[in-house]
């Protein structure tokens, strides 16, 4: 008895959802390695000049400074810190007030979570 064509659509439709997950499951992983790859390559590398960066204190925070360009990295919520202890009359509040009138919750200048 042959098949109906219902009965093949199935089974072609079948067969397909599981060449795309068995793909979709091998770009992931060479994904979260290649992503681990570039991480260790990067990691605590300063973005302009590619030395080591250094943590440095900077009051209650610690920021990345690269010795060799000098240039300072600041993490997630670090930003907003500086400037909220700044004080309401300081050049960095006017600098965030400017900052949050187009984008009143902005990722980069919330605290950390």
């Amino acid at each position: 008895m042959k098949p109906h064509k219902a009965e093949n659509e199935h089974i072609w439709v079948h067969e397909m959802q599981q060449r795309i997950s068995t793909l979709s499951k091998e770009q992931q992983e060479k994904t979260d390695a290649e992503k681990q790859q570039l991480k260790e390559a990067h990691w605590m590398h300063c973005p302009k000049c590619g030395q080591k960066l250094a943590a440095e204190s900077c009051g209650p925070l610690e920021i990345d400074v690269c010795p060799s360009c000098k240039g300072v990295w600041l993490d997630k919520g670090e930003l907003g810190s500086i400037v909220e202890s700044a004080g309401h009359g300081s050049f960095f509040h006017k600098c965030l007030q400017i900052l949050r009138q187009d984008n009143p919750i902005s990722p980069h200048l919330s605290p950390n979570p």
